[in-house]
């Protein structure tokens, strides 16, 4: 063809490294071991992260250039000031939930006298550092020279209180004046009737607060956590159920999946071997290779090895998510191992090995080229991703694809060196000694002719010709799916499903939804889901306060600025996700309140001007207990007579959903935007709910990039221009699909299907390309013919890739974790409808909208005008190839094996098989 130059070039430089091979194996079979051994010598220094932070939240999400503002303007001081609602970090803490054995009220006595009896064994809890036991007290986080527990005044008051006095939600009024916000520590909550008074809760939240400011104060808190995690492990009652979690457990219970996963790779480990060597074995005793079986998937093995070792050399994270990748890559290694054997078989068994190696490589080395190009990019495009944690997987898998592909063409190619040489003197694959071919044993046992028998020189005639010898799966293709798949109704009825199948995708694609939830990276089992699944029964009515600080210096005492300020303050209060004003905190209202309130009794005391402002509103309204936690919202100068930021606390509420969480940060930005003044809106959540809010535009970004990378590859390496077209096409159609399918399987888009799509790209270019190529490439006439011709020559390889990469997954599915399931859903999907386009779809699309169908149209006028078309084919096709397209146009299967070509007949430009015809004397076993 016109376009192959590339192709051509490519195959003859790998036909004379074929030859080399066969030549000198021994160097390509010692030495990638020892690589490999070498390289993986790096799993020494395996360091495994966990941060959910650091791995799950893009490195560009506003969040944390928002936590830096804040933290500039109101640093924390977890010794002296702390106030859990004004948090700029989560920090250290550890938190129970507790619900009722007794029945749905967790406030009867008995329940809160054993919560209170929980309260006092976890705070004499003490951590053994260095010799020295901390408790608590020691640790915990101060406001007023007391600890901080949320919940604790609302248990004491609850315990302490009389049969008057009831307990307000979600703010309960104190006896001493104070208001506590109740929504906090009370779950499940129902209401006495027209009142705000509880009658029942469900549960009750108690959050133990420690320091984590200093580092020393950061481990000596980590350490306490632990002692309680293990305190709770062993905790028991017979009035209540408790479920705890602390500020590390995720990332501990995230860090044990790997442990837990990494046995289930023996399993894939152990089918795809047992799958590949069936695979490789034929009842010839000669020609049957179950050992290159076996190595192909050792090979793909040493790409796991070297790729670990190789990027923990060079100081890249290991994280769980990585644990995923062995699965993937021993799946892709066995794909191409079954390439390269189904382009050996192709060659002439009478020839030297060196020949049948160049052939060999001419053919498969181009193809795995193409596919580790294709999937090596498709990995680089998503390494360049904000998500660090897919970030580090495509590090890890596109330096095992490209690991992979090397020890393919070179271990695994001595491999084939050696197990051809044996095949080609003849001998037994299990004793390597010369077998008896079936014509000498004609005259032994059944069970000698059918264990220790073979002929390496089976499919050759006497004239030294070889037809091949179709596997019973390509002449399936060939005689019964191809024609089926073409025939006029059934291409009807594929486009009418696959209207459908596109419909159904992108009203998918419409209900998607975007981010993680932190509990589902921790395995099903894990307390931590336990507790998050309460939290989110009992407390999601209330959630966190969000602070929105101005840091601008603007003057507080101007009526102006004050009526912009409450402005401000009441768009944020007036939206679907605040509570409303009740539950807002604002230093200006209660001060202005205050000054109103008190300026009559107090002397001096008003706010009408700069300098009496900020004199009463630091030395008597911050002073007065009832309002010092405002002191933690007012940023002065040194010599506190200018106030240079300040923040407003609101109160969110139902935030039940991922959804309701990324329109919440959404809206709380875009009405900070809208702000005359320098606004930030902050909570620590936010950090992850960037990954909402960013992972659909990196998702389309980077199949933007791979799509159009794809499409320069294919029209560089595939030798047809249309084939681009085809696989860009084919890259839409399949990642609109996973994509779309994806959400009917419970699944979101997230850092790990995220992953999937990517890959996607690679393996739709390796579904597409070829088909494509071999139906442009076949010289029929007939568009019906070189569809079948198409399914003919690639139906196998496409059915044995795809099954052996979703075994190489399929452990995976029912692994303890969300993570890793999702890994194998949107893997089945990125395979199965890749299959589906490269066995289905494309075949019948390309029967009406391939190249050459016009040509099938003007081959018809000239027929129905009287003009003999067979001199058109003669220019076309040779004799045989019409006598086997004939076969396939006619009901009647009277074409005889002899009058059928073989693959390597079909076009002499594909780089197939050699057309010699070897002699007689080639056929004599080798000895040596």
């Amino acid at each position: 063809m016109a376009y192959d130059c590339v192709d051509r070039g490519i195959s003859r430089l790998f036909a004379r490294y074929g030859g080399l091979l066969a030549r000198h194996p021994l160097p390509f079979l010692v030495l990638p071991v020892l690589l490999a051994g070498g390289l993986g010598a790096g799993m020494y220094f395996m360091a495994s992260d966990s941060s959910v932070e650091g791995l799950y939240t893009p490195d560009n999400g506003r969040g944390k250039t928002e936590r830096a503002e804040v933290q500039e303007h109101f640093p924390v001081n977890d010794s002296e000031a702390f106030q859990a609602s004004r948090i700029v970090t989560f920090g250290r803490s550890a938190s129970v939930i507790v619900t009722s054995k007794e029945g749905d009220d967790v406030l009867r006595m008995s329940a809160l006298q054993e919560v209170l009896s929980l309260y006092s064994n976890i705070s004499g809890l003490q951590a053994q550092v260095s010799a020295t036991n901390y408790t608590f007290a020691d640790l915990c986080a101060m406001w007023q020279s007391q600890c901080v527990v949320g919940g604790y005044h609302l248990l004491n008051f609850t315990l302490e209180k009389d049969e008057n006095t009831t307990i307000g939600y979600p703010w309960t009024d104190l006896p001493d004046g104070t208001r506590l916000f109740s929504g906090a520590a009370l779950g499940g909550v129902t209401l006495g009737a027209g009142t705000e008074d509880v009658s029942t809760a469900a549960a009750f939240k108690l959050t133990f607060y420690l320091r984590s400011e200093e580092s020393e104060d950061d481990k000596l808190s980590g350490e306490w956590e632990k002692a309680f995690l293990f305190y709770m492990d062993d905790f028991e009652s017979d009035i209540i159920e408790v479920s705890r979690t602390s500020s590390q457990s995720l990332e501990e219970e995230l860090s044990q999946l790997t442990s837990r996963i990494v046995p289930r790779f023996s399993i894939t480990f152990t089918v795809l071997i047992t799958f590949s060597v069936l695979s490789c074995m034929m009842l010839d005793m000669v020609r049957t290779k179950p050992w290159l079986g076996m190595l192909g998937v050792l090979s793909a093995g040493m790409a796991v090895v070297a790729s670990l070792g190789l990027c923990l050399y060079c100081g890249v994270r290991f994280t769980s998510v990585v644990a995923s990748m062995p699965f993937l890559i021993v799946g892709i290694g066995v794909d191409d191992m079954f390439i390269m054997l189904a382009a050996w078989r192709k060659t002439h068994p009478g020839g030297s090995v060196e020949e049948r190696m160049k052939e060999t490589y001419a053919e498969a080395a181009v193809s795995i080229t193409i596919t580790t190009i294709t999937d090596g990019l498709a990995f680089g495009i998503g390494a360049i991703t904000a998500f660090p944690a897919i970030r580090i997987f495509c590090i890890y898998t596109g330096v095992a694809v490209l690991f992979d592909y090397f020890f393919q063409i070179t271990f695994f190619g001595a491999c084939m060196v050696y197990i051809g040489r044996r095949d080609k003197g003849n001998r037994h694959a299990a004793t390597c000694m010369r077998a008896a071919t079936p014509s000498e044993a004609k005259d032994r046992s059944g069970c000698y002719r059918l264990f220790c028998t073979g002929n390496s020189m089976a499919g050759v005639n006497e004239k030294g010709e070889f037809s091949g010898s179709d596997h019973a799966i390509m002449i399936f293709f060939k005689d019964y799916f191809g024609p089926f798949i073409t025939t006029a109704w059934v291409k009807v009825v594929v486009m009418v499903l696959f209207t459908g199948y596109l419909g159904c995708a992108v009203w998918g694609c419409l209900q998607l939804r975007e981010g993680i939830r932190l509990s589902n990276l921790a395995a099903d089992d894990s307390y931590v889901v336990s507790y998050n699944n309460k939290d989110d029964q009992y407390f999601m009515s209330y959630g966190a306060k969000i602070s929105v600080s101005f840091t601008d210096e603007l003057e507080y005492w101007n009526t102006t600025v004050q009526d912009q300020i409450e402005s401000i303050i009441s768009r944020f209060e007036e939206t679907e996700f605040i509570s409303g004003k009740n539950e807002s905190e604002s230093w200006l209202r209660d001060y202005l309140d205050f000054v109103d309130q008190f300026s009559g009794v107090i002397p001096g005391l008003n706010a009408s001007s700069k300098v009496p402002f900020i004199t009463n509103l630091r030395d008597r309204f911050l002073t007065n207990a009832g309002f010092k936690r405002y002191e933690l919202d007012i940023e002065f100068n040194e010599n506190k007579t200018e106030i240079l930021a300040s923040r407003f606390l609101v109160q969110t509420r139902e935030i039940t959903s991922s959804v309701r969480e990324k329109d919440l940060v959404i809206k709380m930005r875009e009405l900070a935007d809208q702000s005359p003044f320098q606004t930030t809106v902050y909570h620590p959540s936010f950090i992850f709910y960037d990954q909402y809010i960013a992972i659909l535009p990196n998702t389309l970004q980077n199949l933007g990039i791979a799509t159009a990378t794809m499409f320069v590859v294919a029209l560089v390496l595939v030798p047809h221009p249309v084939c681009s077209v085809w696989v860009a096409l084919s890259i839409a159609s399949i990642c609109t699909g996973v994509v779309g399918y994806m959400t009917f399987w419970d699944v979101n888009l997230d850092a790990i299907s995220m992953i999937n799509i990517i890959m996607c790209i690679g393996f739709s270019v390796d579904f597409s390309a070829h088909i494509t190529y071999a139906f442009v490439s076949c010289k029929d006439d007939s568009s019906n013919a070189r569809a079948v011709f198409a399914l003919y020559t690639l139906g196998m390889p496409i059915l044995q890739g795809s099954l052996s990469t979703i075994l190489g997954v399929a452990a995976l599915s029912t692994a303890p974790s969300y993570i890793f399931r999702t890994f194998f859903k949107t893997m089945f999907l990125v395979i199965l409808l890749g299959a589906l386009h490269g066995l289905v779809v494309l075949p019948v699309l390309l029967t009406f909208l391939g190249p050459g169908v016009c040509r099938d149209q003007q081959v018809i006028r000239e027929s129905q005008s009287g003009q003999d078309s067979s001199v058109r084919g003669n220019e076309l096709i040779d004799d045989n190839m019409r006598v086997w397209l004939d076969s396939l146009k006619t009901p009647e299967k009277n074409a005889t094996k002899s009058q059928r070509p073989s693959s390597d007949q079909f076009d002499s430009n594909l780089p197939t098989t050699s057309q010699q015809t070897y002699t007689n004397a080639s056929f004599q076993p080798d000895e040596k």
